[in-house]
């Protein structure tokens, strides 16, 4: 597109004529007298500068010769206030009814000059690796691929993703602008209890205390005597149960006799004062307890939600 450049052209648009009634234009009629309309200076410019100013508007050049420019004017402008290339958008609705200019990111392979506009975000978008790589590493299956380098390129596949917040250095995830990120559980800990081994015994010993007693009585008898052997009589010669100068001991004169009765009573058994025994258990060997941890969850770990299928403008 340019301004009119012939000689006749004025460096300074002229002030436009008063206005007239509006209308349309009409070839003429020789046989009726209607004159052909005129195409004036006034509506010329109009029309000019409606369309150099849009061009303009979208910071392109005008070009002599260039028919493309108010198309690349309409297009520059509506990413400027529309939806831009290179946004995924959930699309609440059935596949069927996306609109002709977008497609679903799936992965799928575009043809570079059937879609210049989203081919020319996808190799300038810096998120974007070889197919052979795309096709090989999970972490890449979500940014752009070069295709086959010359005709195609590739679309991130978003089925079934979410999308995060690009950490930028915050130190949240490492991951970089566009990896793929595998399911993950914040490190945490489980209630468990070890197994029913049935009913069973450690053996062990106490150690020793010494020589000790422990208080108590015994139990009342009743009225009862106790047993005993009484020396000789003092009237003896020499007291011990012997012969006068004789020089052993004679038994013979020794007498078994019984204590007077006592009534009924209990003997009481002398207590050690208040004190403690160590037990130490015999060492079982090396052994393991079986711990069951009940099972949770389901088939992945995921955020509460709902899925729709992630859209981009292509052209």
């Amino acid at each position: 597109m340019q301004r009119i450049d012939h000689s006749t052209a004025v460096a300074v648009k002229p002030d436009p004529l008063a206005a007239g009634a509006p209308g349309y234009f009409t070839p003429g009629d020789p046989l009726t007298g209607q004159e052909a309309t005129w195409l004036t200076a006034d509506w010329a410019n109009d029309v000019q500068e409606n369309i150099c100013q849009v061009i303009e508007a979208a910071t392109i050049a005008l070009v002599k010769g260039d028919g493309s420019q108010m198309l690349q004017a309409i297009r520059a402008i509506a990413n400027q206030v529309g939806m831009p290339v290179g946004v995924p958008l959930p699309w609440l609705g059935a596949t069927s009814t996306i609109p002709s200019n977008c497609v679903v990111l799936m992965g799928q392979t575009l043809d570079r000059e059937l879609y210049p506009l989203v081919s020319t975000h996808a190799l300038a978008s810096g998120i974007i690796v070889s197919d052979t790589d795309w096709l090989a590493q999970a972490l890449h299956r979500t940014k752009f691929s070069t295709g086959d380098g010359l005709s195609t390129i590739r679309l991130p596949d978003l089925r079934g993703e979410l999308i995060y917040g690009a950490d930028l250095g915050r130190g949240v995830r490492s991951a970089a602008i566009g990896d793929w990120l595998a399911g993950e559980l914040l490190a945490h800990v489980h209630a468990a209890s070890t197994d029913s081994q049935g009913t069973h015994s450690h053996a062990g010993t106490t150690d020793t205390q010494g020589y000790h007693s422990h208080g108590g009585a015994t139990a009342g008898v009743g009225d009862h005597t106790h047993p005993y052997t009484r020396s000789p009589a003092a009237s003896n010669p020499d007291a011990q149960g012997a012969d006068a100068g004789a020089s052993m001991l004679d038994l013979t004169q020794f007498v078994g006799d019984n204590t007077g009765a006592g009534g009924a009573h209990a003997h009481g058994i002398n207590g050690d004062g208040s004190h403690a025994h160590n037990v130490t258990t015999n060492a079982a060997g090396a052994h393991i307890h079986n711990v069951t941890v009940s099972s949770a969850g389901g088939l992945e770990t995921r955020q509460r939600g709902t899925g729709y299928p992630f859209i981009m403008r292509v052209k």
